[in-house]
């Protein structure tokens, strides 16, 4: 009689041990599945993050963001190892074959110096003649004597794409460009913190980086500054008129659109996800594609 209570308590017992393992193992499908996974550009990063936490807060559904540059977010999006992925810039025919996208705001890429520097503008063709290697030191176009460190990016960086197509210079992993290759003396930056940071600490040093990151850090005490580009500053109006020559639109990219990512895209779009965007120095966009 023991022996028969016995088994039949641990019957009861692995039955409940069962029970919950099942419990725990749905649970942490369900959870699992309503996670957005972002991945890709860094200068769209801090804007995913924020808009992140106003999912989380409406929806109680986490979001996981992080960088590795716009080609990485391509990739991550079609291989769906991201729900989502970050692009900061156009997306070519073949990219669009494949995603679906959506226009989440606008930015320009800004030429930037260290604060010492006396520089205030520069044009298309100087720029070109200091990324090549032919222009050394700032003596040569101002009456500052200072060796120049070039700061440039690393390949897979939409930044780095959108240079290249502006200058004409080509990175020497993307064969010669029409006007050369970038010196292989430049440092490659990863992100645009990384590459700003470089610039600020370095008196000499010149880079290109996000407008609205530039923005966002000069306002937070990094020693840079924008220089004015073929003699038109990089602020809003003229980065909305077109009038300043490098402009490029911030993209997030998805292969299904289901609810999650439609209701993160929507909040994206909202009045409360657009001030995000203009919080943060970048351009908001009425609606997306």
């Amino acid at each position: 009689m023991q022996k028969r209570i016995t088994n039949r308590v641990a019957y009861k017992f692995l039955l409940f041990l069962v029970v919950l393992f099942c419990m725990t193992l749905n649970a942490h499908t369900v959870f699992a599945g309503t996670d957005i996974k972002i991945s890709g550009s860094s200068t769209i990063q801090p804007l995913a993050e924020d808009v992140g936490k106003l999912y989380q807060q409406k929806y109680g559904q986490p979001v996981h963001v992080q960088g590795g540059g716009s080609m990485a977010g391509i990739k991550n999006a079609i291989s769906g190892i991201s729900d989502i992925g970050m692009v900061s810039r156009a997306l070519k025919k073949t990219e669009k074959s494949k995603l679906r996208y959506t226009t989440i705001g606008f930015d320009a890429v800004a030429i930037i110096v260290n604060k010492r520097n006396p520089l205030n503008e520069i044009n298309r063709t100087t720029l070109i003649t200091i990324y090549n290697g032919i222009i050394k030191n700032w003596k040569e176009i101002t009456t500052w004597d200072q060796p120049i460190s070039l700061v440039s990016k690393q390949i897979g960086r939409s930044t780095l794409e959108v240079f290249e197509e502006y200058t004409g210079l080509k990175h020497h992993s993307n064969g010669r460009g029409i006007n050369g290759n970038i010196s292989k003396e430049a440092y490659e930056a990863g992100s645009n913190i990384e590459a700003a940071t470089l610039v600020g600490g370095a008196p000499g040093a010149i880079g290109y980086v996000s407008v609205g990151t530039a923005m966002s850090l000069i306002e937070k005490g990094m020693p840079i500054k924008i220089l004015a580009l073929n003699g038109v500053a990089a602020i809003k109006k003229n980065v909305l008129n077109g009038t300043y020559p490098v402009r490029r639109e911030l993209n997030l990219v998805y292969r299904k659109d289901d609810k999650r990512i439609k209701n993160y895209l929507d909040l994206f779009l909202s009045m409360e996800g657009q001030e995000i965007v203009k919080a943060q120095c970048f351009i908001p966009v009425g609606r997306g594609r």
